[in-house]
């Protein structure tokens, strides 16, 4: 039987209302005094000495249940207060929300996230929610969906493994010369014998480029694109396709599918593609500065690559390098003199290294990075940390316990017991890595009460970026120092290149110098570290970022 002295009304002003919950859960408990009309007295006394408007809500449904199937009335409430259209929440006592303790995590959680003051009893005190039950709810909630995505992944790759064994295709459009019926292989008729033709114009020494101009003479438009120009690369990977000779790959798996190309000459063809791919690689070379050095108008200078008729590999003027291939008149860029790339790039790679290890700027970072933005930092802050986080994992053993308890006396299952203790220990996992990042950092603080030399530091640093070869990871300094290019120019009459370079950071030439006493010793400052002096240099900049160098052609 249920309950209601009305139904649910849900105001337009959620801060001046305050909604009364009454609940019995037998028509045994009117007798002990809690009935519905009692608990309404109680609540109507708090709302008037709290000043807010009251509505009462009555139901009766057990608190042992899960309140979703058996309190219709409490659901749209908890609704409500997921909505943000309730603020206040009165019930006269604990077990009117439940008796479920599972399901007063959940509550508690829904209450503190979206601000819902929570009053208890005929003194209208407000209950202090457990924020680290949110925490708790929040890491299990995460960690269920994370398992439910899991098992939804499974069961999918189980339902296409086993279409995949009744021989469907599982790949989304068929390749080139294939169509799909009932969601398996069949040949195209017409676009099969192109296929054919493509594996023996490549076995016979044809080139990508001359299939490509077959196909768009024929009329001939590649799969999935609206385009009527092949691609190289997707040529390739016809050419490639294990499909055209009878061979489906799905994952692990693999199954029968109708034939195409006789396997003789897609091996012959595999071989002619290694070769060829090895040529390329070998001939490769790689450009440190490709797409970043260019001509004085801005254009990028081309990268000419090693081969017979040139000894090493360039830098030189794009615009003469087309014209010249084209027999069309001069242009004006300065640049007749083409640089050999390995002279340009191991300067610019230690002009880079030398003009941050003397940037005020980078040693600044080096000294905040190791001292701190904020030496009144104290001590205590960090032990604070530390003895808050301690009494967290304290909290996590007790509610371990708890958890085991309930578990071995029967009143929750295996499954819900592992979700939880799972979600506690990645708790404990992660307060553990806080208390290990507050004690560093007190130890670093201890440490640098007596003197960090950071400028130690950052001269190592420096030394071991000169000492990269990775072509990847100079790279990506280069482009994390240096701003969009590096210009080029040259004069004709003194026979030099001019290089531009602009940097991401404010240049200092520094002139470094300790601070030191009348009787030798170094000046400290209230801290206990050394003082320093740093004027400009005699470096000449167009302006702070801007860096001018000129060097002589090699």
């Amino acid at each position: 039987m249920l309950f209601r002295s009305k139904k649910v009304k849900i105001t337009n002003k959620p801060n001046k209302t305050l909604y009364l919950y009454c609940r019995i859960s037998t028509s045994g408990q009117d007798k002990d005094g809690v009935s519905l009309d009692v608990q309404e007295e109680r609540g109507l006394q708090v709302s008037k000495q709290l000043g807010l408007s009251p509505i009462v809500i009555k139901e009766q449904g057990s608190g042992l249940k899960p309140y979703i199937e058996e309190r219709p009335l409490f659901t749209k409430l908890m609704d409500n207060v997921v909505d943000g259209n309730i603020k206040h929440f009165w019930i006269d006592e604990d077990t009117r929300l439940t008796r479920n303790k599972d399901d007063q995590g959940f509550i508690h959680h829904d209450f503190i996230k979206n601000n819902v003051v929570l009053y208890v009893g005929v003194k209208g005190e407000i209950k202090v929610l457990d924020d680290f039950m949110v925490d708790l709810i929040d890491v299990i909630t995460v960690r269920i969906n994370e398992r439910q995505l899991r098992e939804q992944i499974r069961k999918s790759i189980r339902s296409k493994r086993k279409l995949f064994k009744e021989g469907c295709y599982m790949k989304g459009d068929p390749p080139f010369g294939y169509k799909l019926v009932d969601k398996k292989l069949e040949i195209h008729e017409e676009n099969s014998e192109w296929v054919v033709k493509m594996f023996d114009w490549y076995d016979l020494g044809k080139s990508t480029v001359f299939i490509r101009q077959q196909l768009f003479q024929n009329g001939i438009k590649p799969p999935r694109s609206k385009e009527e120009w092949w691609g190289l690369n997707t040529i390739t990977k016809v050419l490639q396709n294990k499909n055209y000779i009878g061979i489906d790959v799905y994952k692990e798996l693999t199954n029968e599918c109708p034939k195409i190309v006789e396997k003789k000459v897609f091996e012959s063809v595999q071989k002619k593609i290694r070769t060829s791919l090895g040529r390329s690689i070998e001939t490769k070379h790689d450009f440190l500065l490709r797409g970043i050095i260019k001509c004085p108008d801005g254009t990028p200078m081309s990268c000419l690559g090693q081969k017979k008729s040139r000894r090493n590999p360039l830098y030189g003027c794009g615009h003469k390098q087309r014209q010249y291939k084209n027999r069309t008149s001069k242009t004006d860029c300065p640049i007749t003199r083409s640089l050999r790339t390995e002279l340009i790039d191991d300067y610019i790679w230690n002009l880079l290294v030398d003009t941050l290890s003397s940037s005020h700027t980078i040693k600044e970072t080096t000294k905040k990075e190791l001292i701190g933005n904020n030496p009144s930092y104290t001590k205590r802050t960090y032990n604070n940390n530390i003895k808050k986080l301690n009494k967290q994992m304290m909290d996590l053993d007790t509610n371990r316990l708890e958890l085991e308890k309930r578990f071995y006396t029967n009143q929750m299952d295996k499954k819900r017991f592992d979700v939880l203790i799972e979600s506690i220990e990645d708790k404990e996992e992660e307060l553990m890595g806080k208390i290990h990042q507050n004690k560093m950092k007190l130890e670093t603080l201890n440490y640098q009460s007596k003197w960090i030399d950071w400028l130690d530091v950052h001269s190592s640093r420096m030394n071991e970026i000169r000492g990269i070869t990775d072509f990847n990871n100079r790279r990506g300094i280069i482009n994390h120092y240096i701003h969009e290019n590096i210009i080029l120019d040259y004069n004709e009459e003194t026979r030099q290149h001019t290089m531009t370079i602009r940097f991401r950071f404010p240049l200092f030439d520094d002139n470094f110098e300790w601070l030191k006493n009348k009787d030798g010793s170094y000046k400290l400052d209230r801290w206990g570290r050394r003082r320093y002096n740093i004027s400009d240099g005699e470096t000449e900049m167009t302006n702070p970022f801007t860096l001018q160098k000129s060097l002589n052609r090699n």
